[in-house]
C-alpha cells in the first residue's frame, strides 16, 4: 500500500489510485472535534502532532490523509479606525458583520503604493512551519494555504466598489491584481524555503448557482497572474489546489488551462454536479471535495455511505482522480457519526 504523501500526490497528479485519499478542510472549530472525540474516543499519538496548540494528529487518526494549513497567508499588520472596524493586512474593513458585505481601503493607488500593513509571516512563524513539516512526515499531508488573487482584490476595496472599477477603470484592477501577485509569489517563495511543497490557493469565484461575475472577465484578469503562479510552483516540483466555494463550472476549463493540478470543494449545493464534470473532463484535472455540509449536517449516515460509493464508483468510471473531503470546515453542525462514515466508507470501498 502507498504510504499517505505518495498516494495524495499520485491522485493530484492525475493519477488513478485503487485508494481514494481523504483531504480536511483545515482543522475542524473546537465544537466538533469535541464531540468527535467524545463519541469516538481517538487520542493524541506520540505526544501529540502541534501546531498553535492544535493536535494534527488527532486529524490523522480520524482518518484523513491531508489537510489546509490555514495561518501561514501573512504576519501581523492592520490599524484600528475606530473601536468597532480594524483594516487588516489585505485592507479590509473588518467589523461584526459577515465578511463578504465588508468594505475596504484600497480605493486609490496611492493607498496601495505606501501600503505597509501587509507583511510575510514572521521569521520565527516560518521556522515552526518548517518544524510541523518534518515532524507531520508519515502522520498527516500538510497543504499550505495561499490568498486569493480574486478574492483578495475585490475584499481590498469591497465589492460594490469592485463592481464600478471593473466596469470603468479596469486598469485600477489589474493594479490591485499585480499588488496582490507581486505579495503571493513572495509568500510562496518563503513557504518553498520552509520545506513546503503542496499549496491551496483558498479564492471564492461563486455563489450560489452562479460566479461573482462573468466567465470571460475572469479570465482576462485573472488567468495571466495565476498561469505565472502555477508555472513558478510546478517549476519547483510542487503542486498547487485552487479553492473555490459556490457555483463554479464554468470556470473549470480555465481552471484547466491555467494548470491548477485540482479543484477543491465542488459544492453540490451550489449548482456544481461533479459527475457531468468526471465525464466532460475526465482526468484532465483531480478533484476534491463534493461532501456537502448539508448532507454531513443532515443526512443520515445510508445517505452519506450511498454518496461516497457513488462518488468512488463514478470517478472509477471516467478515470477522474478523486480526493474526498468535505466542501467546507467541518463545523459543529456536522454529525459526528456522518463524518465517520464517510471516513470508513471511503478508507473500505471495493469495486463491485
Amino acid at each position: 500500500m502507498l504510504d499517505r504523501s505518495t498516494n495524495f500526490i499520485k491522485v493530484l497528479s492525475g493519477e488513478f489510485s485503487n485508494s481514494v485519499p481523504l483531504y480536511c478542510t483545515g482543522y475542524p472549530d473546537s465544537d466538533f472535534m469535541n464531540n468527535f472525540r467524545a463519541k469516538f474516543s481517538i487520542i493524541s499519538e506520540n505526544n501529540g502532532l502541534y501546531l498553535n496548540d492544535l493536535d494534527y494528529s488527532l486529524i490523522s487518526h480520524m482518518g484523513f490523509d491531508a489537510i489546509s494549513l490555514w495561518e501561514f497567508r501573512r504576519g501581523k499588520g492592520g490599524y484600528n479606525i475606530n473601536e468597532d472596524i480594524f483594516v487588516d493586512g489585505w485592507g479590509r474593513k473588518k467589523n461584526t458583520r459577515n465578511w463578504y458585505v465588508w468594505d475596504g481601503v484600497f480605493k486609490a493607488k496611492s493607498i496601495v503604493d505606501s501600503w505597509d500593513h501587509l507583511n510575510l509571516p514572521s521569521k520565527d512563524k516560518l521556522e515552526t512551519l518548517s518544524r510541523f513539516l518534518v515532524q507531520a512526515k508519515d502522520q498527516i499531508v500538510p497543504v499550505l494555504s495561499l490568498p486569493g488573487l480574486f478574492e483578495k482584490t475585490w475584499q481590498s476595496m469591497g465589492f460594490a466598489f469592485f463592481s464600478k472599477k471593473l466596469k470603468n477603470d479596469r486598469k485600477f484592477i489589474e493594479y490591485i491584481v499585480q499588488f496582490f501577485f507581486d505579495y503571493l509569489k513572495k509568500l510562496i517563495a518563503k513557504l518553498f524555503d520552509s520545506g513546503a511543497t503542496l499549496f491551496l490557493v483558498a479564492d471564492d469565484c461563486g455563489y450560489k448557482k452562479r460566479s461573482f461575475i462573468p466567465t470571460y472577465l475572469w479570465e482576462q484578469i485573472f488567468f495571466p497572474p495565476y498561469r505565472k503562479i502555477v508555472h513558478y510552483i510546478h517549476e519547483r516540483k510542487g503542486k498547487i489546489i485552487i479553492h473555490s466555494d459556490g457555483y463554479i463550472t464554468d470556470l473549470v476549463p480555465v481552471f484547466i488551462d491555467i494548470g491548477f493540478d485540482a479543484i477543491q470543494s465542488l459544492e453540490p449545493s451550489a449548482g456544481v454536479d461533479i459527475f457531468q464534470l468526471f465525464k466532460r473532463f475526465s482526468n484532465k484535472i483531480s478533484y476534491i471535495g463534493n461532501m456537502d455540509m448539508s448532507l454531513l449536517s443532515y443526512g443520515s449516515q445510508a445517505e452519506v455511505r450511498t454518496y461516497v460509493k457513488k462518488l468512488i464508483s463514478t470517478s472509477h468510471k471516467y478515470n477522474a482522480p478523486l480526493i474526498i473531503s468535505p466542501t467546507q470546515q467541518l463545523d459543529k453542525s456536522c454529525k459526528p457519526e456522518n463524518v465517520k462514515m464517510m471516513i470508513d466508507c471511503t478508507k473500505k470501498f471495493k469495486l463491485e
